[in-house]
């Protein structure tokens, strides 16, 4: 295989790029752009290229990325450059049954089974793959992690505790959450019906699509429904960076499919045939980068395929405290400062954005920052940014469950990276992440709150007050009150929040009427003054309105 090494300031021998990386670049018409946009770095070693050592090269070469070794007394005297792994990738066989066995519930287990019971009837192989094999090995890994069937009471009971523990527990709360995807070498759509003629009484297909002939079922297990992902394995290319990938081939073998994916500890599948019951397929050595707590992609021109794997790098090595790989973070800063994907839209980043700061992790949301994430959908940081992130993370555990929904945490952050900006700049970027209404809503309620600050610092009743934020979404109010010093506001702010906003009077128009009044713009009036009154902290109970109507219609009479 054709090769060229990539020699650094010091005419150091650093990194290479092969014949076949280059090729498809050029493909994408990338020719203006830095070499070093898809050279892999790699290691160099003194050994005796006439009697090689495989446990000596071991040390050094991975399958994918991280394939190729300089040979020579220092990086300036390369002799050779040794690809491939190809003399010992006959690893020894890895078993999963204690972890499988352990970590996935029992109801999924039994929709497992009758899955591969349905698939050995016809010599079909299947597999559970991706997330769920990944999350069971760390499972495993790490005794002290939230279990998947308690992974939400987890964070109630921690809340009654110290901050520190609800922290903790609220990163967890998201961390070991598997999705079922299953993978069959056919195509999962015929599979799926397969399934639902073979157990009519407890399996229906939920979903069909066709496109990527895949499908999600449905099994009632005592009681519960359990939903499973199944997926055609396939072949796909990308026809230009940052596209959707066009599919190539489908029903390949399971290899082809694990090579197509993002990174190593996702590109893992675990056979569920019982001839293979829980053997481990691991061509990338995933299970070993697990073990040394490293996130790696899968070839080097994996960030120009699909940038959101960029943010996707972040998240996953946030979640889970693994480090960026040294080639994996070489290429994905390269990516970045190319400028080559700035002001890039769609869903699919959205997604991926979300997913990353809706873990309510510093960590995550500074490493966004440091890697210069931010240059992906083209916005400017403010200054004082990370002193920013940690009060947002601060709030949001304050705050937690005044939220209006744990979905929306991430815009949160998102709306600090945007506090400087104007509405139609914001509006801008909403329009190209695709955000709902909501989502926009909250974004845009922000600047306007902090149009309002001197009001609302010197308002002089809890009514002012009330009228000042009344209708603004807690999520607006945190980056607002994340963007403040002031501590005037911050208290009046937090008032609100946790005594007023929730006030509501008890008192209907059918009370009213009832009371002798008759309906007309007097009721508004009667409405508000209740209201005033109660926010005020002058009456609090429904006999206290009661009290106030009858007040109120005494002296109408006597008018």
């Amino acid at each position: 295989d054709c090769c060229l090494g990539i020699l650094d300031e010091n005419r150091e021998v650093i990194s290479f790029v092969t014949k076949e990386d280059l090729i498809k670049v050029l493909r994408f018409n990338l020719d203006n752009y830095s070499i070093n946009l898809i050279a892999t770095l790699t290691y160099n070693a003194d050994i005796n290229i006439n009697n090689i050592n495989e446990s000596e090269l071991e040390k050094y070469l991975k399958p994918g990325l991280n394939k190729g070794i300089f040979v020579g007394k220092d990086k300036k005297d390369i002799q050779y450059l040794i690809l491939d792994k190809s003399t010992f990738t006959n690893a020894n066989e890895k078993y999963l049954r204690e972890e499988y066995e352990k970590n996935i519930p029992c109801k999924i287990k039994k929709a497992l089974k009758y899955c591969y019971t349905a698939a050995d009837k016809i010599s079909l192989p299947i597999y559970l793959i991706g997330g769920i094999v990944r999350d069971i090995i760390i499972s495993t890994k790490n005794s002290n992690i939230v279990s998947f069937e308690n992974h939400f009471t987890g964070v109630e009971k921690s809340r009654n505790g110290c901050e520190q523990q609800a922290s903790e527990a609220f990163c967890n709360s998201f961390q070991y959450f598997f999705d079922v995807d299953i993978t069959v070498e056919e195509n999962a759509i015929e599979f799926s019906k397969f399934l639902q003629k073979e157990y009519p009484e407890i399996c229906k297909v939920k979903e069909i699509h066709e496109e990527f002939k895949t499908s999600k079922v449905i099994f009632l297990i005592d009681d519960e429904n359990i939903e499973l992902d199944i997926a055609s394995t396939r072949k796909e290319s990308y026809f230009k960076p940052a596209s959707l990938p066009s599919i190539d081939e489908i029903g390949c073998n399971i290899y082809d499919d694990l090579v197509r994916r993002d990174f190593t500890i996702n590109s893992m599948a675990l056979s569920l045939n019982q001839n293979s019951f829980c053997k481990l397929i691991d061509p990338l050595n995933g299970y070993e980068d697990i073990l040394d707590e490293k996130i790696r992609i899968l070839h080097p021109v994996s960030f120009i395929d699909d940038p959101t794997r960029i943010i996707r790098a972040i998240k996953f090595s946030t979640r889970f405290n693994y480090n960026l790989e040294q080639a994996t973070k070489n290429l994905l800063e390269t990516c970045i400062d190319s400028n080559l994907f700035n002001n890039l839209a769609g869903e699919r980043i959205k997604s991926e954005i979300k997913q990353t700061f809706n873990l309510n992790k510093i960590e995550s949301f500074n490493m966004f920052i440091a890697e210069k994430a931010y240059n992906l959908i083209d916005i400017n940081i403010p200054e004082n940014i990370v002193d920013l992130s940690e009060k947002c993370f601060n709030l949001v555990l304050k705050y937690y469950n005044l939220l209006t929904s744990k979905d929306f945490i991430w815009l949160i952050y998102l709306g600090i990276l945007l506090i400087n900006f104007e509405n139609e700049k914001i509006i801008d970027i909403s329009n190209k992440l695709y955000l709902s209404g909501m989502e926009t809503e909250i974004l845009l309620g922000t600047k306007s709150l902090i149009n309002r600050s001197n009001s609302i610092k010197t308002a002089k009743t809890n009514f002012e007050l009330y009228e000042l934020l009344e209708g603004y979404l807690t999520e607006s109010v945190l980056i607002a009150l994340t963007c403040t010093d002031d501590p005037v506001i911050e208290e009046k702010i937090n008032l609100f929040e946790t005594e007023l906003k929730d006030i509501k009077i008890y008192t209907t128009g059918k009370d009213l009427i009832e009371a002798g009044l008759v309906p007309g713009p007097v009721f508004g009036e009667i409405f508000r003054e209740l209201l005033q009154t109660k926010v005020d902290g002058k009456i609090s109970s429904k006999e206290d309105e009661e009290e106030y109507i009858k007040t109120f219609s005494a002296q109408k009479y006597n008018n």
